[in-house]
């Protein structure tokens, strides 16, 4: 085997020391520990016995540095096969954006559709991620019943830049404290959840509707965490308590409280109140509980107390959501720093679904205006016509939101008349 000499300058050497163990591709790590071994006067054969390479592959490496330098021997030269649906690859990945698919199988069959090639489940799901494609599990986006996505969108979006971050900006400054408040109301029952485990195990359900009720306060910025509990109910005078609770906190500057728009938060008692102890309250708009931070903290405290484990009694149910509240600044205090951030979820809206939505509903309105403006009054088929086109017209605005219940709709209505 011919020798290939190498000694490394200075800059080289802390190069390859560093990315010998911190560079993310693991081939440029092992030609990187190559470079550095040969360096350090190891032969060739020992090298190659460390790294678990051949001698050959070894000297190419050697080779390949002595040309090219380290640029050289970072470089993975190997291309592998290409697959034939590569060709199709943006038409595929703009139909599947469009309209997703809920199987593998059924985005093999779409595939096919398109292409004309024929592949297997696992072949489609290689070809999916290299894509970008994730199988993720669907979540409903709450929007007022009056508006659309993209009014809602835009609602939250001025929201948070006009009112929410600023009062933040001013808390991580020192000039204030904001405090993100809502109730949870724990029901005594069974909550499942996924496990590790060998078989499928099964919880007792527990019975009764007894409810432990929990109006929080969580401070943004220092994660002081203020409650009022009980068995009962959350009202006005629950609401009027933990204001009080949280302006005998000591606080110095002025006090945000984040909440949202609940009968019991907005009425003139609790307003007034507020008025008094100099708390300003922050309504968030309508249906936006991703604005709302303490909203994390309820969905942890069940994953911690209650999902996947029985309870025997209401008390040892409550026992345990007490014991996971009053650990939040010990135990837990780790997990939700990670956890109680910031940054608020926000929507976007795919442009296919809206344009895919204007060109549905209000064209059809308009083709049976169309059809019964040319359709002679005494024609057999008149009546039905004029019954679909008042169904759809005295449902327009829902079914352009919620174009999944054009059907449902229309049975509705035309049921009622027709019996």
């Amino acid at each position: 085997m011919a020798r290939c000499p190498i000694t490394l300058s200075e800059a080289d050497q802390a190069i390859v020391s560093a990315e010998r163990d911190s560079h993310p591709d693991l081939v440029v790590r092992r030609k990187m520990l190559v470079l550095w071994s040969t360096h350090c006067g190891i032969t060739r054969v020992q090298t190659a016995a460390v790294a678990g390479l051949g001698r050959a592959t070894v000297q190419r490496y050697l080779v390949a540095y002595r040309e090219d330098g380290l640029d050289g021997l970072r470089h993975w030269g190997v291309i592998g096969p290409v697959s034939d649906l590569a060709a199709f690859a943006e038409r595929i990945k703009d139909d599947l954006t469009t309209t997703p698919v809920r199987t593998t199988a059924e985005a093999r069959d779409r595939i096919e559709a398109i292409t004309g090639l024929h592949r297997g489940l696992t072949q489609t799901r290689t070809f999916l991620a290299g894509l970008g494609f994730t199988w993720q599990r669907t979540r409903a986006v709450p929007v007022p019943p009056k508006k659309s996505l993209t009014e809602h969108v835009a609602i939250q979006e001025e929201f948070l830049a006009a009112e929410l971050q600023p009062a933040l900006d001013a808390a991580i400054a020192g000039t204030g404290h904001v405090f993100f408040v809502d109730a949870a109301h724990f029901v005594f029952g069974t909550f499942l959840c996924c496990l590790w485990s060998i078989a499928r195990v099964f919880v007792r359900a527990a019975s009764g509707r007894q409810r432990f009720n929990v109006l929080g306060a969580w401070n943004a910025v220092t994660r002081q965490f203020l409650a009022v509990t009980n068995t009962t109910v959350v009202n006005t005078d629950t609401m009027c308590e933990l204001l009080r609770k949280i302006a005998a906190a000591g606080l110095v500057g002025p006090i945000t409280v984040v909440l949202d728009n609940a009968k019991y938060q907005r009425n003139k008692i609790v307003q007034a109140l507020a008025v008094e102890l100099k708390i300003r309250l922050l309504f968030l708009p309508s249906y936006s509980p991703n604005l709302n931070l303490i909203e994390r903290l309820w969905g942890f405290a069940k994953r911690q107390s209650v999902y996947g484990k029985y309870h025997a009694t209401f008390a040892s149910f409550r026992a345990a959501i007490e014991k996971t509240l009053n650990e939040i600044p010990t135990t837990h205090a780790g997990r939700l720093e990670s956890l109680m951030t910031l940054k608020f979820q926000k929507f976007k809206v795919p442009l296919h679904h809206s344009t895919r939505r204007a060109f549905m509903i209000f064209p059809l309105v308009q083709d049976f205006a169309d059809v019964l403006a040319a359709m002679p009054r005494e024609h057999p088929r008149h009546r039905i016509l004029k019954l679909l086109d008042e169904a759809i017209r005295r449902d327009v605005p829902f079914i352009d939101r919620h174009p999944t219940t054009f059907f449902q709709c229309m049975w509705n209505t035309c049921w009622c008349t027709l019996r």
